[in-house]
């Protein structure tokens, strides 16, 4: 990438309301209604935006039988907007206790009280079954979840992150295990999604 692409990179998350709607589209992917909806602007403006950063390829498409549902393009964008988040915090570290375990042999994985295969799933199947499991579970107890989308993968870290989860994790080339323990604690601030 040359200067004049990152020069243009940077001028893209310049403006606020295509940096809102990445943001909001790291939660999951949305059509264009939902993040007007989300965002209090007109569909028209919402989907000009949209369309404008899946052409410079910081979104994809994917073209489902309710519509259109705009996505992510890579993880990578998300760890750039994450790392400018945790950069810009005074503590420099994200809400919450979370703990993260890496995992070299998935043997080493504590035994989970639920299972989720979400490999073969995309935005925004893995990132809402994941979070609705967790929100039903009592504190304590433990979810495994086996996956294969990265964004999804990067949008559980973060909500655990966001909530205070320990989380041990495994990867074995494009599929990854999550292993994610509910704070056993009271007051996690956590809301259903």
């Amino acid at each position: 990438m040359g200067n004049n692409e990152l020069v243009g990179f940077f001028k893209l998350l310049a403006n606020q309301r295509r940096l809102e709607i990445l943001m909001l589209l790291t939660e999951g992917c949305m059509t264009a209604n939902e993040v007007a909806k989300s965002l209090k602007m007109d569909i028209s403006t919402a989907f000009r935006y949209l369309d404008q950063m899946a052409r410079k390829g910081l979104l994809r498409v994917i073209h489902t039988k309710e519509g259109d549902r705009f996505d992510l393009a890579s993880e990578h964008i998300m760890h750039i907007l994450e790392e400018v988040s945790v950069w810009l915090k005074e503590s420099g570290k994200f809400d919450g206790n979370a703990v993260f375990h890496y995992i070299l042999d998935a043997k080493e994985l504590p035994r989970p009280d639920f299972v989720l295969d979400m490999r073969g799933e995309m935005c925004p199947i893995p990132d809402l079954q994941t979070k609705k499991q967790l929100t039903q579970m009592q504190p304590g107890q433990k979810l495994m979840v086996v996956l294969d989308y990265p964004i999804s993968r990067e949008r559980i870290l973060n909500y655990c992150k966001k909530h205070g989860y320990t989380v041990w994790i495994t990867e074995k080339g494009a599929e990854c295990t999550l292993c994610i323990q509910k704070p056993v604690e009271e007051g996690n601030n956590e809301r259903p999604s």
